[in-house]
């Protein structure tokens, strides 16, 4: 008796186990494929397809800054910074066409940074999130790590943009997956009537809001400059 007692809580604690495991399998939520940093080539191009983002990968402009750092530069394939510049002769000179994204990876003491910029240019007075929302998702499947592609875009969506002539807003917030950052700069030159609107964001993803700090305080420190 006692050892058909013992064979019935085995059964019972073995079935309770397969269940738990079978319930956790049906309920994980697959996460975005995380690359490694420096970020490739291709992780790029994948990013820009998936997010469909249009721009095109500036080879000439690709750029390795340190030992595990590295910048990346996607151009409009058919916009430029000025309409008397052809595409023929922006050909020639990529960085005379709209800059889609600028975008710096790096890994830092073990932890991984992502830094970008997105530039559009005869925007509207009023812009919305959702007028960023490609640039936003293209940044997080870059970063990687979260729990779909607009995870970010989330948890800032709720945030109002500001309006008007060369304002500035900063926000962050921190989740699961990194400490994120997105900034947003218009830029009118009314002295200028030829100058076309910009309005600038910027979605920065740190693995840590520690290292965001540490990195911000070396950049508030000055240039100690050496004279020969």
């Amino acid at each position: 008796m006692l050892i058909t007692m013992k064979r019935l809580i085995f059964v019972f604690l073995a079935v309770g186990v397969l269940g738990l495991l079978c319930f956790v399998s049906i309920f994980k939520k697959d996460v975005l494929p995380q690359p490694t940093f420096p970020l490739d080539e291709e992780v790029i191009i994948g990013a820009l397809e998936k997010s469909g983002l249009p721009g095109i990968l500036s080879e000439s402009e690709t750029t390795s800054l340190a030992e595990g750092r590295r910048m990346h530069i996607v151009r409009s394939p058919m916009i430029t910074y000025s309409d008397t510049i052809s595409i023929e002769e922006a050909s020639v000179d990529p960085s005379t066409r709209l800059l889609i994204a600028g975008i710096t990876s790096a890994t830092i003491e073990g932890e991984r940074v992502l830094i970008t910029v997105f530039d559009q240019i005869d925007v509207a007075g009023q812009m919305s999130w959702e007028d960023w929302k490609q640039q936003i998702v293209f940044a997080t499947l870059l970063y990687g790590g979260f729990e779909d592609e607009e995870q970010v875009y989330q948890a800032f969506a709720d945030k109002e943009l500001p309006y008007g002539e060369n304002v500035f807003q900063r926000w962050d917030a921190q989740l699961p997956e990194g400490y994120c950052t997105v900034t947003y700069h218009t830029i009118n030159e009314s002295s200028n009537p030829k100058q076309k609107r910009h309005a600038l964001m910027g979605v920065n993803i740190y693995e840590s809001q520690a290292l965001y700090q540490a990195l911000y305080q070396r950049l508030q420190k000055p240039t100690t400059q050496v004279v020969p």
